[in-house]
């Protein structure tokens, strides 16, 4: 905290402080010349009650000065009550007229040329206007050297003494660096004229940084002086780059009459340093002067210089910028041909431009891209109505590419002429057709897409029509009806055309796709069959679960059996939501398709995540099975466990501890790794445990160190580990062989790793 916010907290305290008798100026000296940081404040205080009650009494501030200057004088005093006093003074001077009188000074004066008390005068007189204090700075200067000097040189700066810049303008070319960038820094902060020819005459410090002083103080000035000494900076080759790169832009900014021909010179020219600022002062300020400038010059300057003022051009949107940029996207160098049509985007558009731009669209280059880009962006009078044309009765090349733009456009009133072009003969026209239907196609045509899409015989049509049947009917507003000719479609389909129309099902999702695909895999087709399950498998859900399982019994095919069964139970083994009723019957039915013993098991293992009473009785029933007992008991356990509901969860650190057992991989616990975290779980009853899953998801990294896990039913003994190991990333899977029992599961990190935490989203268990 510096001085003057000390000073002001302790007036702000003032009022807080009880009322004391006020020190007079006689017993202050005495009073304040003892005070110490730690002792007692009381005359301090008084002080600054004065001060507050004075205001700007001049009567009263003469008073307080005179026995602050007491206090300066008194031959004992501390240096914190110096340092308190001349706090105060220099308020009080500020406050008060300039004084004339330099006896009233003395005692600072003396202080000033001391360079043991130097900083405690400046305190007072740094705030003290008039030229009595500046003199008393510049004569303290001359006697002055190392740290004693640059604190003066510091406050000849601050309160701006345009006297001493002589004295400055020598020590600013001294041999010691501290005094002579001290120097410079004062006359950057005096400025005027006399201080930059210090600056330039100065040989104390190095040339960038004289340089950048001069930049400041030409800042400040006016005229023809400022405009001198700028040019004069810019034509020296000896300076630094960036200095002549900022004297360059004071120029452009301050002299317009002459920063034409400036830029036109940059700009035709090779000094790169030169040419960016003159492209970024018209960037800024791209006056109609400016923007003609470039279009008149565009043609005759290198290609990065073209490629840079093409893109101010696009930004000022300048009518009278489209000529130029037009002939520079016919031109033949690539990156001007690519920044042109990119531009055209962004500037006023006319037929003529959309033209330019369907031809150039309908390449194959980067140049292509650019120029469906801008057919995107462009506006302007005739503009809509000649892509509308191009894609009706242009070229086949020019169609496709405006048939694309009818899409980024979202040119609606298109909608007929998109269905017709299923009637071109191009595979290119109804291609693009298909991919701006599956854009910007409404759900009233669901029924001619559906048809293109059975009918399409080219793979890319294929791909695109079935996007489009996708696409148009999700735009259907009655979710539960909006699918149902697609559904009818598939299954009315010849086989090979069904198979592919299959792809559509999981997009369109809903208890009524997922019955369509079960229809079509309960079919005798063998290849349409495991189509249909494969679709199935890939839903994007657990619906499709008692789908499958109906299909792992029933599937006419041997092999689509096999599939469903096999599709069955990995979904139930990813799904990690709650549990549901459904899946403990789709559970059951799995277990009597399979006739696999170590599948039967691994559908065991998956009933000990259940918690209904379905689950329970078919866990009961299974304990009697020779080779499924074991798993069916410990399943059993683990239901009665989860009946009870989730776990609760305890953890050191604490806070947060919850998330990790409330469902939801989107909250977490973490907590730094410092060797000495736990989490502990209760599971309500005593239940026995084969696998234990610490989910981290995004935060892959973030696992213990090194872990111990205890099962017990005492938590304040858990007795030895049943486990230890290493974390993992991503998920940290923890098993127990022994399959050991009990109602809580405490889990620790032993080891620290640095700048690391330990995170779980999600506890599972198995």
């Amino acid at each position: 905290m510096n001085h003057r916010s000390s000073l002001a907290l302790r007036l702000i305290a003032a009022f807080a402080v009880p009322a004391l008798p006020a020190i007079h100026a006689a017993e202050r000296a005495p009073a304040l010349a003892s005070l110490t940081y730690s002792g007692d404040q009381s005359a301090l205080e008084a002080l600054d009650r004065e001060l507050i009650a004075a205001g700007k009494d001049t009567a009263k501030l003469t008073t307080l000065r005179g026995s602050l200057l007491a206090v300066l004088r008194h031959r004992d005093a501390t240096f914190a009550g110096r340092q308190a006093a001349a706090q105060r003074l220099g308020l009080v001077l500020a406050a008060l007229p300039p004084a004339e009188r330099a006896a009233d000074y003395r005692p600072l004066s003396t202080l000033l040329e001391d360079p043991l008390n130097c900083d405690v005068a400046r305190l007072a007189l740094d705030p003290a206007p008039g030229a009595v204090v500046d003199q008393m700075f510049t004569a303290a200067l001359e006697k002055a050297s190392g740290a004693h000097r640059v604190s003066l040189l510091t406050s000849l700066g601050s309160r701006r003494v345009a006297s001493a810049v002589p004295s400055l303008a020598r020590l600013a070319s001294d041999t010691d660096p501290a005094t002579s960038l001290a120097a410079i820094r004062a006359l950057t902060s005096i400025g005027g004229a006399a201080a930059d020819a210090a600056l330039k005459s100065a040989t104390g410090a190095t040339p960038a940084a004289r340089v950048a002083a001069r930049l400041k103080v030409i800042s400040g000035l006016s005229g023809e002086t400022a405009l001198a000494s700028l040019a004069e900076i810019e034509r020296d080759t000896t300076l630094p780059a960036a200095s002549r790169r900022a004297a360059f832009r004071q120029l452009l900014d301050r002299d317009a009459a002459a920063s034409l021909p400036r830029l036109k010179e940059a700009l035709q020219g090779s000094d790169w340093d030169h040419k960016e600022v003159a492209l970024e002062a018209i960037t800024t300020a791209p006056s109609p002067e400016r923007i003609n400038l470039l279009v008149a010059g565009i043609a005759g300057w290198d290609a990065p210089t073209q490629v840079a003022a093409i893109g101010i051009l696009a930004r000022t949107g300048a009518a009278s910028a489209v000529p130029a940029v037009s002939a520079a996207a016919r031109g033949a160098r690539p990156e001007i041909r690519e920044a042109a049509l990119e531009a055209l985007g962004s500037l006023p558009g006319s037929t003529d431009t959309a033209l330019l731009l369907l031809g150039a669209a309908s390449g194959t280059e980067d140049a292509a891209k650019a120029a469906r880009r801008s057919l995107a962006r462009l506006r302007g009078p005739g503009v809509s109505e000649t892509i509308l044309a191009a894609a009706e009765k242009g070229e086949d090349a020019s169609r496709a590419a405006a048939l694309d733009a009818i899409a980024a456009r979202n040119l609606t009133e298109a909608i007929p002429l998109l269905l017709r072009a299923r009637e071109s003969s191009a595979t290119a026209i109804r291609n693009a057709a298909l991919s701006a239907l599956a854009e910007i196609g409404p759900y009233s045509p669901q029924a001619v897409v559906i048809a293109w899409a059975v009918a399409a015989s080219d793979a890319t049509e294929r791909t695109r029509a079935l996007r489009a049947v996708i696409a148009v009917t999700l735009r259907g507003t009655e979710a539960a009806t909006r699918a149902k000719p697609v559904f009818s479609a598939i299954e009315s389909a010849p086989p090979e055309v069904a198979e592919r129309l299959l792809g559509a099902l999981s997009r369109l999702g809903g208890e009524e796709g997922v019955a369509c695909a079960a229809r079509i895999a309960a079919r005798a087709d063998a290849k349409l069959s495991a189509a249909a399950v494969a679709t199935l498998a890939r839903w994007p859900d657990a619906s499709a679960l008692p789908a499958l399982a109906s299909l792992a019994n029933s599937a006419g095919a041997p092999a689509a059996r096999d599939a469903a069964l096999t599709a069955a139970s990995q979904m139930l083994e990813k799904a990690r939501d709650a549990w549901t009723p459904m899946r403990s019957e789709a559970l059951r039915r799995l277990l009597d398709a399979s006739k696999d013993t170590a599948a039967r098991k691994n559908l065991v293992a998956l009933l000990a995540r259940a918690n209904d009473e379905t689950a329970a009785g078919l866990a009961a029933a299974l304990q009697s099975d020779a080779a499924l007992g074991a798993d069916a008991r410990y399943a059993a356990g683990a239901i009665a466990a989860n009946r009870r509901g989730a776990p609760k969860a305890r953890g050191n650190p604490a806070s947060g501890a919850g998330n990790a057992v409330d469902g939801k991989t989107s909250s977490r616990w973490t907590v730094p790794t410092l060797g000495e975290e736990w989490l502990e779980l209760d599971f309500h009853v005593s239940r026995p445990f084969r696998r234990i899953t610490l989910d981290q998801t995004a935060r892959a990294a973030e696992f213990p160190e090194k872990y111990s896990v205890h099962v017990t039913d005492d938590p304040k003994n858990p007795g030895p580990a049943v486990a230890e190991g290493a974390g993992q990333r991503n998920r940290t899977v923890i098993e127990f062989p022994a399959a050991p029992a009990g109602r809580y599961v405490i889990i620790r990190n032993l080891a620290e790793r640095k700048d690391s935490s330990w995170s779980v989203c999600e506890v599972y268990l198995d």
